[in-house]
């Protein structure tokens, strides 16, 4: 299976490289080499710079908290604030006008599952988020620190979703104007 994005990821993007630990933690992100390949995860060395991943966005904040080693390839797109979607998010853009809320990044694990990466960052403080696949089911809560900032990974069946798909982040309580919808992502 091959994972590409619906749309631009970001507005303003600039290839970055993602650094992760030999935990599959994320240490830092710093602009990528010329010759980088966006969407590539690769093994490069030890500590905290054991693996690479390299992504198209405005910041380092994109970047997942965490990354599976078994990755060979994956996409990230932003998580914008909008309370309605459809269950692919086609009518889901990133202006470059409104803050991005986080993103979303998938990695193919297995022929049968995949596995999100959820960031947030800037949100309320202390408050679950709700992970939903769209028109599939909930995934499971993330809960933001003091800061307003979260991350967590979760899995899902491919089976479970058709060519095109998408995620919703809300708080718990469903308040509207506080959802984020990611862009699209395609099979």
């Amino acid at each position: 299976m091959v994972l590409a994005a619906g749309g631009p990821a970001f507005a303003e993007n600039q290839p970055l490289t993602c650094w992760y630990n030999d935990h599959a933690d994320f240490t830092s992100a710093e602009n990528a080499a010329a010759a980088a390949t966006v969407g590539a995860v690769t093994r490069y060395g030890s500590g905290d710079k054991t693996y690479n991943y390299t992504i198209l966005a405005r910041d380092g904040t994109a970047c997942p908290v965490q990354l599976p080693l078994s990755s060979l390839t994956a996409v990230t797109v932003a998580l914008v604030p909008q309370d309605d979607g459809s269950c692919g998010n086609e009518n889901v853009v990133d202006s470059g006008t409104a803050a991005v809320g986080g993103s979303v990044t998938v990695a193919h694990s297995t022929d049968e599952a995949s596995t999100a990466g959820i960031r947030l960052v800037g949100l309320s403080p202390n408050t679950s988020y709700r992970i939903v696949l769209k028109c599939v089911r909930q995934l499971g809560t993330v809960r933001t620190d003091a800061n307003g900032n979260a991350g967590r990974t979760v899995d899902f069946p491919n089976n479970a979703v058709g060519p095109v798909y998408s995620f919703e982040i809300s708080p718990e309580g469903d308040s509207t104007g506080n959802k984020l919808q990611s862009l699209s992502f395609k099979k």
